[in-house]
């Protein structure tokens, strides 16, 4: 147990030198990613859950254009009961994905019975170890990659992704050109394979590095995140997912 504690607070200090250390909580998150935005920002939320955070960003950047992606009914209806006051947001009952069509959905529920944020598009796979959440059954859902939905709606770039995917962010992401020219990312990067077939952090931050942004904050210490199975198990307290925030470095 102290090796594992002396592994997690070296790689944590190195971490905080090589780049900003950033908590995940909704308001410092916001306020890091608006020193690089204008005012009136275009934001692209996915995924929107219940529209806590939606509701937020609303409020935070009340000049902005909010397009939210929600495709779990249950939720998509929180989504929109909760934003409806905010003519700023505008919500998609669809999947961002990386094909036009129909896709299987794997839904989570809490053992409350409420849907949990850890429905995917992917199958479960070591998520089972870490999270008390049950994946119950499936769903279909209408799925669209980004630049096909972007041309239907007439949406010519992006100021910010705030990208929440449960290990599919990096399949929408390759199938982008409209991507590859937002001003910031910030985006779940996952350490181990919680899901089946998944990237993981060292494949999002290498496809980030060779298409243009840079690294500039993290929510968790960096070594952790690379090493991944090797240095994390359940119980042993290691994250086994974080947040990253990504800056173009052509805008």
């Amino acid at each position: 147990m102290f090796r594992q504690f002396l592994v997690f607070l070296l790689a944590f200090n190195s971490a905080c030198y090589a780049v900003d250390q950033v908590s995940a909580r909704p308001r410092e998150v916001m306020s890091y990613v608006s020193r690089h935005l204008s005012e009136k920002p275009v934001i692209l939320e996915c995924g929107g859950f219940n529209g806590v955070d939606t509701k937020f960003m609303a409020s935070f950047w009340p000049k902005s254009t909010i397009h939210t992606f929600e495709p779990v009914p249950e939720l998509f209806n929180q989504l929109v009961q909760r934003t409806k006051s905010y003519l700023n947001v505008h919500p998609y009952q669809i999947a961002l994905a990386d094909y036009k069509g129909k896709m299987t959905f794997y839904l989570a529920n809490y053992p409350s019975g409420s849907v949990s944020g850890s429905s995917s598009l992917l199958p479960p796979k070591e998520h089972l170890k870490y999270d008390p959440c049950k994946f119950t059954k499936t769903i279909v859902v209408d799925a669209m990659d980004l630049d096909s939905w972007a041309s239907l709606n007439n949406v010519d770039h992006i100021d910010f992704m705030w990208l929440d995917m449960q290990g599919y962010e990096l399949n929408m992401l390759k199938v982008s050109e409209l991507a590859k020219k937002v001003k910031i990312i910030y985006i779940e990067v996952i350490f181990v394979e919680a899901y089946k077939g998944q990237y993981l952090y060292g494949d999002v931050k290498k496809w980030m590095l060779q298409n243009g942004f840079e690294l500039i904050a993290l929510d968790f210490p960096e070594e952790i995140g690379l090493a991944g199975n090797s240095v994390i198990s359940p119980g042993n307290g290691l994250p086994y997912y974080g947040n990253a925030f990504f800056l173009n470095k052509n805008k």
